[in-house]
Parts: C-alpha cells; sequence; structure tokens
C-alpha cells in the first residue's frame, strides 16, 4: 500500500504511463463522414490536427449529454471514441441523423493502448513512441500507437496502479462517464464548456441550449472538490449527501480517492451554485449511521 503512496507522489512531478481501460470507438466512414460529424458534436473539426485526439460532447437537442468523445483522424476515417457503456444509445444517436449522407459507421476492435504523461511523455523510451497527442490527464500527453509498443517491453516498465490514476483525476478534477457525467448532464455543469466546446462554430443539435447557459452565465449546480474539516480517519464515500447546518440536502459526492496511505480525503461532487456561493457551512451526510463530516468545498475550475 505504501507503494502507492509513492507512485502518487512522483506522478505528480514527473507524469507516468499506464493502461487504458477498453474503449468504444466508432468508425465513420465515407465521403460525408467530415462534415456529417462536425454538424453533431461541440467542436469544430476544422482544429482537429494530425496525430492528435479533439475532446468533444454529443448532445440531446435541450443540450444535455448523450456522450463525451475524443476524435481523431485514420486517413480519410474519424475514429470516435467514448466509453463502452454508450455503445448502443451512441451508435443509435449518430446514426439517427443520417439521411442522405454518404457516412458508414462500424465499431472498431479492442486494442490494448498505453498513454504517458506528463515529463515522462518528452523522455527515453516514451518519447520515440509514435502516437496520438492527447490530454487524458489534464497535461500535456500521448496514447502510444498500438502497433509500436511491441518495440517496448510494456510489462516490464513501471505502470502506474489504476487506484493512482483515479486519484490523479479526481484531484485534477476531470469528470468521469457514469460518476460526474450521465445523460442528465449540462457541460457547463461539469466544466466541459472549458475544454469540450467550441462557442465561436455554426449549428448542431443543442447549441441554442448552450450558447443561452452561456449568456446567462449560470448552471444550477457545479463540479467541486471536497476536502474533511474533521478529524483524522473520516472518509468521504460517492453517494454521500452534501448538506447544510439546517439539514438541506444541496449537492453528492460523486468520486472519492480511497485506498492509498498517507492521502487526506478528497474527493468530486455536486454543489448548488446557491449553496456554494453562499458560504454557509456544508456537511457530508453518511447514509448509513447519520454521521456529519464538515466539508471545505473549492469549485473544479478545469484540469
Amino acid at each position: 500500500m505504501r507503494e502507492l503512496s509513492e507512485q502518487l507522489k512522483r506522478a505528480r512531478v514527473e507524469g507516468g504511463v499506464f493502461e487504458l481501460p477498453p474503449q468504444l470507438e466508432i468508425r465513420l466512414s465515407g465521403a460525408d463522414a467530415f462534415r456529417y460529424l462536425n454538424g453533431q458534436i461541440t467542436r469544430d473539426l476544422k482544429r482537429l490536427g494530425a496525430q492528435e485526439a479533439l475532446p468533444g460532447c454529443i448532445l440531446t437537442p435541450k443540450g444535455k449529454l448523450s456522450a463525451t468523445l475524443l476524435i481523431r483522424r485514420d486517413g480519410e476515417d474519424l475514429i470516435v471514441e467514448s466509453d463502452p457503456s454508450l455503445k448502443e444509445s451512441l451508435t443509435a444517436r449518430l446514426e439517427r441523423y443520417i439521411v442522405a449522407d454518404d457516412v458508414t459507421l462500424s465499431i472498431e476492435p479492442t486494442q490494448r493502448t498505453f498513454h504517458v504523461f506528463g515529463a515522462m511523455a518528452t523522455g527515453e523510451p516514451w518519447v520515440s513512441v509514435s502516437g496520438i497527442r492527447v490530454s487524458r490527464m489534464g497535461e500535456e500527453g500521448r496514447d502510444l500507437d498500438p502497433a509500436m509498443t511491441g518495440v517496448l517491453d510494456v510489462e516490464s516498465l513501471p505502470m502506474l496502479d489504476p487506484s493512482v490514476v483515479e486519484a490523479l483525476r479526481i484531484e485534477r478534477g476531470i469528470p468521469k462517464w457514469g460518476v460526474e457525467l450521465t445523460g442528465e448532464t449540462l457541460p457547463p455543469e461539469a466544466g466541459l464548456d472549458r475544454t469540450h466546446i467550441d462557442y465561436d462554430r455554426g449549428c448542431y443539435p443543442g447549441q441554442e441550449v448552450i450558447s443561452r447557459l452561456k449568456s446567462i452565465g449560470r448552471v444550477n449546480r457545479l463540479l467541486h472538490h471536497l476536502r474533511c474539516l474533521g478529524s483524522a480517519g473520516e472518509k468521504l464515500a460517492p453517494g454521500m449527501g452534501i448538506i447544510t447546518g439546517e439539514g438541506n440536502e444541496v449537492g453528492e459526492v460523486t468520486s472519492s480517492v480511497a485506498g492509498i496511505p498517507d492521502e487526506s480525503p478528497c474527493a468530486l461532487g455536486y454543489v448548488h451554485r446557491a449553496a456554494a456561493e453562499s458560504g454557509t457551512s456544508l456537511f457530508a451526510l453518511d447514509p448509513l449511521t447519520g454521521s456529519r463530516t464538515p466539508l471545505s468545498i473549492t469549485q473544479v475550475t478545469g484540469p
């Protein structure tokens, strides 16, 4: 367990490398693939460079998330990466708007992929391995080309433990599908307006809602970092309610760092804007014991 603590400390400074969990990848082929996808997402695909992945969203007409995406080129085709749980719904969502367009969708086979980030990405052996530029951990990184990882003995290299990767995600305020992000989430609630939306582009489904939210400058809840103010040993856990001193529920814990020694409890959660801005004392409520843990909260302002 102590090794996890050392891994986390090193990764904060040096970056690291880890194996990505399996992802959904949908290939869009055909003469109209670029134009079609560009009309469906929150980013302008003209800004997609070679050998890089562009983060974006695909929305419902009401501006809520259908999926978060990473989009890259593969020759004349486009590859859309998203969470595996969205295989059926995202495929259906993309197919729904294909009318007379020359676009074909197909699911890509799963491949082992490794991501390297931070200072480690600029040193050997990683700098010599081709890959796709993408920020998965809130800083510069690359997905290594699966065809090239054979030149490395990846099994013998110091891979980060998944619990360390999760701790970094939470520390850096990176929302995750199925946890902070669901089909009920408006992108600005999770801070995706800073990384996944181009406001100076043309129309797409949900664009009017997103533009309206930007013009009024507010949503009703926002993602926050949460930390315990109480005595040592107190923990935060997903599903805990966030309440005021009067017992009014104003939010919920969504993710928490667990299983790493010497780390103070840190979590992510949504807090209603009015409660966060009022300066009132907030507590995490344990649903089993009814105990309250005093909280400090800081709005997530980007990884």
